[in-house]
This record gives C-alpha cells, structure tokens and sequence, in this order.
C-alpha cells in the first residue's frame, strides 16, 4: 500500500526559513501525528513518513512563505508503522497551528492511496528488457559507508528504493500479477541484493547536470547533497519488479534524511525495448 498526501497551503503571515525548510514540514507533519497520539521519536532512525520540502507552484525549494501565493508539500506515510486511516484524517484538517504559532491554510489535499499492482510489465523468465529512464532530484544526500555521495549514483538510487520497497511490503496484501498471487509471496523468493547488484552492473549513467550544495539542517549541521538530473540506461530480467522500485522511490523519495525532505525525485521512463 501507497498512501501520500499532497497538501496545498497559503499563509497570511510572512514566514522566513534560516535552514532548510524540510525541518518546517518535519515539525507540521510530527505536531500533526502526535494530534492522534502517535509520537515520534526524534532520534528514531526510521520515521513512519518521508516528504517534501516546501515547494512553489513552479515546484522549486522556497526560503521565504508570502501571504497571497500558493504552497505544497507531501507527506507518504509507511502504513505498517502508523495508523493511515488517523493520519489521513488528521492532515484533512482546514488548517494547521503550530505549537510555534505558525498557520497553515489548507487550500486541497491530493490523497494518491494505491496498492502496488502489476502493470503488466511481464514478471516470467521469458521477458528481457532494456529501459531508458530519467531522474529529477531535488536536493538529495546519499551515504555509503560513512561517506556522503553528492552525485546521482545508480547503486545509491537501487539501495535506497529497495530498501523501501521491502519495507513498504512489510505486512502489505498488495498484489502482483500471475492470477493475482499476493506480491509479497513473490518478493520473498526475490535475493534483493542479488537483485540490486545485478541492477548495477547493468546500469549506465547517460548523462546528468547536477550541483553539489551544503543544506544547513541547524544547530551547526551541515549537509553534503546534490540536485539536477540525470538519465540512466538499464538492462534487467525483471522489468516488472524493476518498475516497481521506480513507483516507490517516486512515492517515497531516495537517500538520506527523508523525513526532512531531502531525497524527493521525479522519475519518467522514457523508453522500454523488450528481448525475448
């Protein structure tokens, strides 16, 4: 199950961000949670919830919120971890107050709740297929081994969405094809990083035009990320399961420090040759 809110907002009081503006949206989306008492913890190393930062309506990151103009941000919440039906509810409300004192006007909420199911992109050991795809990022970090990596690694991009796919999966009745078997018996056969590796080797970075930045997080945190786009080429065996971690890592954003906004991404394919 997907479950993701895009919410729309206006302010009537200025509102200026001295740091990353994903630290906003963190406090509206743990203030919103705890109004249905789920507490989340601070130094929990996996929240319930990814998001956005705060973006405008040309879906570029904002530092300052003025009366009169139009906001978003989304919220996707890991429905095994928090109550969804609550959540839902509480984030329908007509405004939000901040312990703080800041408001939000809710102007709509696009609710996207969906299982994962198959879109019919073949899953048997007879269909082979080379995929073109493309990635926006928005400012994203990942880590390995201790290390930031500010560029759009494809090992980095096939870790991360496959972690979350599993978890997503974790006690989900979503369906894949095969007569409607129940996806998640499929994805226990499936060695994920055998899977991923394979990915991997199989995968080449076209082009990208990125820029490394420094996010501020506060209190003297600073971030090493990357934003921009790059394009990718993939062969794989399994073109079904591979679509999926698409959906997911587009749902769920990619990387480090999502619940803070980092790691949102806009994935398109653009192109699929199928080998038989």
């Amino acid at each position: 199950m997907i479950v993701s809110l895009i919410i729309y907002f206006s302010i009537e009081h200025p509102i200026r961000f001295g740091t990353w503006n994903g630290r906003f949206v963190n406090r509206v989306i743990n203030e919103t949670l705890e109004s249905i008492n789920v507490k989340v913890q601070h130094g929990a190393r996996e929240k319930p919830f990814t998001s956005t930062p705060i973006l405008d309506l040309k879906n570029a990151v904002v530092n300052v919120l003025s009366p009169g103009n139009h906001y978003w941000f989304r919220v996707s919440l890991f429905c095994n971890e928090v109550d969804c039906p609550g959540a839902i509810e509480a984030f329908t409300s007509p405004m939000f107050q901040l312990s703080t004192g800041e408001v939000l006007n809710i102007i709509k909420i696009n609710l996207n709740n969906s299982e994962l199911i198959s879109k019919n992109h073949g899953e048997n050991e007879d269909i082979r297929a080379v995929i073109h795809w493309r990635v926006r990022f928005w400012p994203t970090s990942f880590i390995f081994r201790s290390q930031y990596v500010t560029w759009p690694s494809p090992a980095r991009f096939f870790s991360s969405a496959a972690l979350t796919l599993v978890r997503v999966l974790r006690g989900s009745n979503a369906l894949i094809s095969k007569g409607g078997e129940p996806l998640i018996g499929i994805i226990n056969d499936v060695d994920f990083k055998g899977f991923v590796k394979d990915l991997v080797f199989n995968t080449e970075v076209l082009s990208m035009r990125v820029r490394r930045l420094m996010i501020n997080l506060g209190r003297g945190r600073r971030l090493p990320a990357f934003n921009g786009v790059a394009e990718y080429v993939t062969y794989t065996d399994r073109p079904g399961l591979f679509r999926f971690l698409l959906d997911v890592a587009n749902a769920y954003g990619v990387g480090k420090n999502r619940a803070l906004g980092l790691g949102y991404v806009n994935v398109d394919v653009l192109g699929q040759r199928l080998l038989r």
